[in-house]
């Protein structure tokens, strides 16, 4: 899985059962700012089920500087 569409949708399901949100859409320009449970403790909790998912590991310094689905999208797409 290694297409941006891919790697979206499943994010896009990921996050859907994760933030408990059946209906929620992303897209690349997604940022936190607009899910309401996904705060500092959250984003921990959801990065580490992104790594279970994909199978990969992500420094924490890359953690801290996604600012939207899209630059994550990009770093599994460098990792896968």
């Amino acid at each position: 899985m290694n297409q941006s569409n891919d790697i979206v949708n499943a994010l896009q399901s990921l996050m859907r059962t994760f933030f408990k949100q059946p209906h929620l859409t992303i897209n690349t320009q997604t940022t936190a700012d607009e899910i309401n449970e996904w705060d500092s403790l959250n984003h921990m909790n959801f990065i580490h089920e992104v790594e279970l998912l994909f199978d990969i590991q992500f420094q924490f310094v890359e953690v801290m500087a996604f600012e939207n689905i899209g630059q994550l999208v990009k770093s599994i797409q460098q990792k896968v």
